[in-house]
């Protein structure tokens, strides 16, 4: 068999052997922590400057002193929300979770309901919780009353990774199928500005699940405009009173959450630590925006690794590449540009490490086993 044949046949075989590790190496899920660390260097630096689309009402210390100790009378957030409807606001996204009954003063409960219905355009959060310690889970609305009389429901589950950071964002959740829409989406479906074709990443077993299991579905990579405090924010206390300029408010999606030490999810991004309502704030200011990214499935990921696995294949043995640093070095180059392109160009997350890391041992493989030998004779 003629040398240059023989080569091809080398390489075909070795192809064949890297794509086979590159399966056993994406389901096994080990360069997973190395991938997530790129992802987070990237974010990073591709930061975004937020519109004044969003603004945070916050429930800060100031406003706890004003106030009094939380947990607050829901007759507060009836005044502020009749604020908001006369300043115009865009829409209403609570991050405050009213799941059981105002003991001191049940009718306060339908204080707030009646105003959500006057201003029509009110999310409130649902979310799923075990009632007894290794119970069943149970969606947990707000109570009747306010139920009833909110615009829509929006889930708040928080996309947490293995080691406790928050990438992502849930665009659908539910028990038993993903059927309600994260707080964000809820928002902009009432505003009849949500993408009729949702991005993410999609649950194939969404369809075939427990009821009793909580199911996630379209699930985003975050493109975070900064750290805590990027958002605008406003002291709920201020708006309370009367102190905040309609000017600030009118024509803007408004959302209610925490932010003061000790009150609400602290959560860490790749950034620094925030709270949840300005996490909030960033998945509802990425979706309108259309800035989310959407990480690629298994196979996608297979089909674009194998692919970039041919590239070295093909570029050994070129003039100006007969040394197998340089090659190793292209190699990894284009695998790296390739990532990046996908991600800034079509907000797509191809992993790139388990690709990398076969490409060096396919390199060290046939320094030993194929250029070492070919030497000796």
């Amino acid at each position: 068999m003629p040398n240059s044949a023989f080569a091809w046949l080398v390489r075909s075989m070795m192809w064949m052997a890297a794509t086979g590790l590159l399966v056993l190496l994406l389901i096994s899920g080990v360069t997973t922590p190395v991938d997530n660390a790129i992802y987070d260097l990237h974010a990073r630096i591709w930061r975004y400057t937020p519109d004044d689309d969003v603004v945070i009402i916050a429930i800060d210390a100031k406003s706890l002193d004003a106030v009094g100790r939380f947990p607050w009378p829901r007759s507060v957030y009836a005044q502020v929300i009749d604020r908001l409807t006369a300043d115009g606001v865009r829409g209403i996204g609570m991050d405050v979770t009213m799941s059981t009954p105002e003991s001191d003063n049940p009718h306060n409960d339908q204080l707030l309901a009646d105003a959500m219905r006057r201003n029509g355009k009110v999310v409130m959060p649902v979310f799923a919780e075990a009632v007894a310690l290794g119970g069943a889970l149970q969606e947990a609305l707000p109570v009747p009353p306010i139920a009833q009389n909110v615009a829509a429901l929006g889930q708040v589950d928080v996309a947490k990774d293995s080691d406790e950071i928050v990438r992502g964002a849930y665009l659908k959740a539910g028990l038993g199928s993903a059927y309600w829409p994260s707080l964000a989406l809820a928002l902009q479906q009432l505003d009849h500005t949500a993408p009729t074709a949702l991005p993410g990443l999609r649950d194939p077993l969404d369809n075939d699940a427990s009821p009793y299991l909580w199911m996630r579905d379209n699930y985003v990579l975050l493109r975070y405009a900064g750290g805590d405090g990027t958002f605008g924010r406003l002291s709920f206390t201020d708006v309370l009173n009367g102190n905040v300029p309609a000017s600030l408010l009118k024509g803007r999606w408004v959302l209610i959450g925490a932010t003061a030490e000790g009150l609400g999810d602290i959560l860490q991004t790749p950034d620094s630590p925030m709270p949840g309502v300005e996490y909030q704030a960033n998945v509802l200011e990425s979706l309108h925006r259309g800035l989310l990214v959407t990480p690629l499935n298994f196979i996608a990921q297979l089909v674009v690794a194998s692919v970039a696995l041919v590239i070295p294949l093909l570029l050994y043995g070129l003039p100006g590449l007969r040394r197998n640093w340089q090659l190793l070095l292209l190699s990894a180059l284009v695998a790296l540009t390739v990532c990046v392109v996908l991600l800034r160009v079509f907000y797509l997350w191809w992993p790139p490490t388990t690709c990398l890391s076969i490409i060096g041992i396919a390199f060290l493989a046939w320094s030993v086993f194929i250029r070492g030998p070919s030497r000796a004779v």
